[in-house]
């Protein structure tokens, strides 16, 4: 919606056409994100009027289903997850406000308890290369049919959203790594999470921070006999995610459209919810409950409630996990 006169965008809505399955039956939805209204004319019930327009649009292309998700309570969500945060560069979220200081504790005792190895422990751990498409979009394929709701990729998408290519996009979103294998060369592992900013407003020090979000990942040892060594290789692998999201650079847009091979990109906090196994090891490696709530939906579906990894007291349970597959904002 624009501006009649200025011809200015004031309010926007996307959705996105993609596949999911739903307890094993795949199909085709409109991942609904990025609902913005100008702050001016809030409360004008303009989202009941993009809602529409982009139900109608939906309805053209033959699609009847969506999948959204919203920070409030609507009826009814098919599950609900809790926002974890895990501070890579505390003082600064300290600086900002975005984190606080526990009562008893120190500045010094924070950096210490939040420090991060300097190297990834998982062998042969490395960025994702367009010869690994195949092997990880089998990989994930096996992994994410796990989930009671999950993304039916194909590996067009998995192309188009988990590999970075340079001359595609100079600037770099997503970050994603495998393991591969030194004696059998055969991908492993898969780990990946985005970028996305946010501004400071008020501080003479900081204008931003740079929050990496976690993103999909599988590992074969998921499909080891009762699981066994699912736990202590999936927090293994989630560390080195940290670490990768800490211990590299970024740089501003104009500089990395010039030089865009070798892109690094330094966060300052890592978030998680708890669907996917995320209960496996978020408390393990020292992500801090949010305040934050996201309640997934289904439009024109019904479904039995699945579980989004929280118990009664909105606690990461292991016993609660594997319902919700499909990450959103």
């Amino acid at each position: 919606m624009r501006a009649s006169k200025s011809g200015k965008l004031v309010a926007s809505i996307c959705g996105v056409p993609s596949e999911i399955r739903v307890r094993g039956r795949k199909l085709r939805v409109i991942e609904i994100n990025f609902l913005c209204i100008h702050k001016k004319l809030r409360s004008k019930r303009l989202a009941p009027v993009l809602i529409r327009e982009i139900t109608r649009r939906c309805y053209l292309r033959g699609i009847y289903q969506a999948i959204y998700t919203v920070g409030v309570v609507l009826p009814t969500p098919v599950t609900s997850c809790r926002y974890y945060h895990r501070a890579l560069d505390w003082l600064k979220l300290y600086e900002v406000g975005f984190s606080h200081l526990p009562p008893g504790s120190t500045k010094a005792r924070q950096i210490t308890r939040n420090h991060l190895p300097s190297q990834t422990a998982t062998p042969g751990l490395r960025p994702l290369e367009e010869r690994d498409l195949d092997a990880t979009y089998d990989l994930l394929e096996r992994f994410l049919s796990r989930y009671d709701i999950n993304p039916a990729f194909t590996k067009e998408e998995i192309d188009h959203w988990l590999l970075h290519r340079p001359e595609r996009s100079p600037e770099q979103v997503v970050w994603s790594y495998v393991v591969e294998d030194p004696e059998t060369h055969r991908i492993t592992d898969f780990v990946s999470f985005y970028s996305l900013t946010s501004s400071v407003l008020g501080n003479q020090n900081h204008s931003e921070i740079r929050a990496a979000y976690l993103y999909y990942y599988a590992t074969e040892a998921a499909f080891a006999e009762k699981e066994k060594g699912f736990k202590d290789r999936l927090q293994m692998l989630i560390n080195d995610a940290l670490i990768e999201a800490k211990k590299v650079f970024t740089t501003p847009l104009r500089v990395r459209i010039k030089h865009s091979d070798g892109q690094q990109a330094h966060f300052d906090v890592f978030n998680a919810l708890t669907l996917q196994d995320n209960p496996l090891f978020l408390e393990q490696l020292k992500f801090g409950a949010g305040d934050g709530q996201l309640h997934y939906y289904l439009f024109n579906y019904r479904t039995p409630h699945v579980n989004g990894g929280v118990n009664e007291r909105n606690q990461p349970d292991e016993k609660k996990r594997g319902g919700m597959g499909v990450v959103l904002l």
